[in-house]
């Protein structure tokens, strides 16, 4: 089992070290990362934590956040008992909040991954033009570049999400993207993930397990547009494996701010966070060629569909096979000749795609079973069957 820590941090200048009460055990300071044990840690923060202030009326600032931006080379303003930190120039943002998260990150003892995105709204003297797309965008590419990172894809995944530190929307966002990359997980070869939310209590810092769940298969919050992440939806594997690699592997959705005067813009994405997903998706599962009837049979994608396409692809796969079980083709053979409740139809899907969902994109008439060794190769007819992924 592999486990992926992830937290969202607002603003450290602002925190205090306190004794969490982690499980049984008692652990000094001051972010509730001590708590966790993962293979790998990811804090998510936005690119607006550093042009922000701690301190002032009777507050305490936290010094090793002080301590941290003056490493990574901000600017510390200290104001009386305010303190502000803030990058020296525009140029390299990004950089600057890795560095700084990095090194309060390595004070209480983690290596960690910092996925920094797009801020908005008015933080400071400054006013942060970026929108939620981007910002999950961002978020989701990170997060899936820490599954990636964790090595060959297999058994059980495991994210614990800590939103304790997470200000105003992070960890809503920060949930939601979660979710998406558990499906991306699931497409790439784990059998399951786990997704478990924690949280620590005010004053007396227990750190909580406050929701858990299991994804098990993958998940699709709309309609897909591209034509082979619809083949995953409609549960139509060989189609998906033939159209997965004509598609282009998706490139970061990166950003860099720009100042104009107390504005911070961003370029604008030419992706929405749940297109990238779909790309990711798609992209994770694709097989490096065409599986034969066997290989379908035991694919571990046709285990994570939904519930029902799962069942409807072990159906009809179960019944070509025992259609060929008692004798040996010897040509290219069309399904409509072997199956004997098949039927014609030449122009599938004109008014709805119930047939081709039905049969899990094995149509009768336009699939082909050819001799491959002491397998098979299942054919489709792609230009009469494309119709039915685009309904």
């Amino acid at each position: 089992m592999k486990r992926l820590y992830v937290a969202t941090w607002g603003n450290p200048l602002e925190w205090q070290e306190v004794e969490y009460q982690c499980d049984g055990a008692r652990k000094r300071g001051f972010a509730s990362a001590v708590c966790a044990e993962a293979d790998t840690y990811v804090i998510f923060v936005l690119d607006s934590v550093i042009t922000a202030a701690g301190g002032g009326r009777g507050k305490r600032v936290n010094p090793h956040a002080v301590a941290a931006a003056k490493k990574a080379g901000l600017r510390v303003n200290e104001v009386g008992e305010e303190v502000s930190v803030e990058p020296p120039q525009c140029e390299g943002w990004r950089a600057y909040a890795r560095r700084y998260v990095e090194e309060l990150a390595r004070v209480i003892g983690i290596e960690a991954a910092v996925v920094v995105t797009a801020a908005l709204g008015r933080l400071g003297r400054r006013v942060f033009k970026g929108n939620p797309d981007i910002m999950l965008s961002e978020l989701l590419w990170g997060l899936w570049q820490a599954v990636k990172g964790l090595g060959a894809p297999k058994g059980q995944l495991t994210i614990l999400l800590d939103v304790t530190h997470g200000i105003n929307f992070m960890p809503t966002a920060a949930l939601w993207a979660a979710r998406l990359v558990a499906s991306i997980a699931l497409a790439a070869g784990y059998d399951k993930v786990v997704l478990q939310a924690y949280n620590s209590t005010p004053y007396e810092w227990h750190y909580v397990k406050v929701f858990s769940e299991e994804i098990t298969h993958i998940q699709f919050p709309q309609l897909p547009k591209s034509p082979a992440a619809r083949a995953l939806y409609y549960g139509a594997p060989l189609h998906y494996a033939l159209l997965c690699r004509e598609i282009p592997w998706p490139s970061p959705p990166a950003v860099e701010p720009r100042c104009q005067g107390g504005e911070i813009h961003y370029p604008p994405l030419g992706v929405k966070p749940l297109q990238l997903y779909e790309e990711l998706l798609t992209a994770a599962g694709c097989p490096p060629r065409t599986p034969t009837l066997k290989e379908l049979m035991e694919w571990r994608l046709v285990r994570v569909l939904t519930p029902t396409a799962r069942k409807v692809v072990h159906h009809e796969l179960n019944s070509v096979y025992n259609a060929l079980r008692n004798r040996k083709l010897e040509r290219c053979t069309k399904l409509a000749e072997l199956l004997p409740y098949a039927f014609e139809d030449p122009e599938p899907c004109v008014e709805d795609n119930r047939n081709f969902v039905a049969h899990a994109g094995l149509l009768a008439s336009h699939t082909e079973l050819c001799p491959h060794g002491d397998d098979y190769q299942i054919k489709v007819n792609l230009n009469a069957t494309m119709p039915c992924l685009e309904k």
